[in-house]
């Protein structure tokens, strides 16, 4: 079960880039919440390392596991390899799909069943996000750099994600956490 919170960060800890991706989710208290990591189905497939090398990192497959703080699996995301980004959201109870709308609009729409359940609009270079369902705005995702003392950490740090909002279900919750990890991974890691 995911602890419920009103604001997350999403930030990666992969050093390597030939290493499993990995990313810490932190609460307001700055407390580890759960962790999104790569399946080693994916990271170590020949394929996918053969697409890294020639720079179409895009199109490779992906099978990632978000996890709660006591490493139980809450929710797979899966993308096969190909040009589309869009994913799926596999959790306990039900499939969920992310579709991206072209990468000029920044625009992602997560489904389920045929039905929208999230609208994501991006704007400043894929920095600033706005989440809504139906008309209501539920949240915010921001993409900021973390402040360093030096210019080199600077340089080596990665960035945070931002997840600011109102009370949210568990499903959303995922979804939005999903939302964020696929936005670094489409947007910012190509």
């Amino acid at each position: 079960m995911l602890h419920h919170s009103t604001y997350y960060t999403l930030q990666t800890e992969t050093i390597m880039t030939h290493q499993s991706t990995q990313y810490s989710i932190s609460n307001s208290e700055n407390q580890r919440v759960s962790t999104f990591e790569e399946d080693s189905s994916t990271s170590s497939h020949w394929l996918n390392h053969a697409l890294k090398l020639f720079n179409l990192k895009q199109m490779t497959s992906l099978h990632i596991k978000l996890l709660s703080d006591r490493q139980e699996v809450l929710a797979h995301i899966y993308r096969k390899k190909g040009i589309s980004s869009d994913v799926s959201i596999q959790t306990a109870d039900s499939i969920y799909h992310l579709r991206f709308k072209g990468s000029v609009s920044q625009k992602i729409i997560a489904e389920y069943s045929g039905e929208t359940l999230l609208e994501v609009n991006g704007k400043n270079m894929a920095c600033d996000f706005e989440v809504k369902s139906g008309e209501r705005q539920i949240a915010t995702i921001q993409k900021r750099s973390i402040p360093a003392p030096t210019t080199k950490e600077a340089w080596l740090s990665e960035d945070l994600y931002h997840i600011r909002g109102h009370e949210w279900t568990e499903e959303q919750a995922i979804l939005l956490l999903c939302t964020a990890l696929m936005i670094d991974l489409t947007y910012h890691h190509k």
